[in-house]
């Protein structure tokens, strides 16, 4: 047995990695559909998992109004490998930060629908991290988490 089939399909979550999570479902239950994630843990496979709901829905009528682009950063169209929506931007929205636990990860990732993407870029990670260190929506707490202090 190889070395890579042993580690196939073994769990490794570290900082900023991008996952697609097939069917991913709302916490608020509004729906369930595709999404990339973006992991915030401070270790390797630290849980509850804290994840960055992205979103491509910078056309809509919430993100056109520019008040509510506070605590946000915006991806263009070929700043990142993952993000590559030819039309749109996608948009990091710190005030869409949710956790996950362990069961559900392990749960989702034994059935293929979460799947990693790769690292995000240093550069992108920069911006998240000062956007979050200079947020003005983030509670301190949350903030000191979040940037692993």
């Amino acid at each position: 047995m190889s070395v890579q089939h042993l580690t196939e399909n073994v769990l490794f979550i570290k900082r900023f990695s991008v996952f697609y999570w097939v069917n991913y479902e709302f916490h608020d239950g509004s729906e369930e559909r595709n999404k990339y994630i973006i992991t915030l843990n401070c270790s390797v496979n630290e849980f509850p998992l804290t994840i960055i709901l992205p979103t491509s829905k910078d056309d809509g009528a919430f993100y056109a109004n520019q008040k509510n682009l506070i605590d946000c950063v915006i991806i263009k169209t070929g700043e990142s490998e993952f993000f590559t929506y030819k039309d749109h931007n996608t948009i990091v929205d710190l005030r869409n930060i949710n956790t996950e636990d362990q069961s559900i990860i392990e749960a989702v990732h034994d059935e293929g629908e979460l799947q990693f993407q790769g690292i995000l870029e240093q550069e992108l990670q920069d911006r998240i991290t000062k956007a979050i260190k200079d947020s003005l929506t983030i509670e301190e707490y949350l903030i000191d988490k979040y940037l692993c202090r």
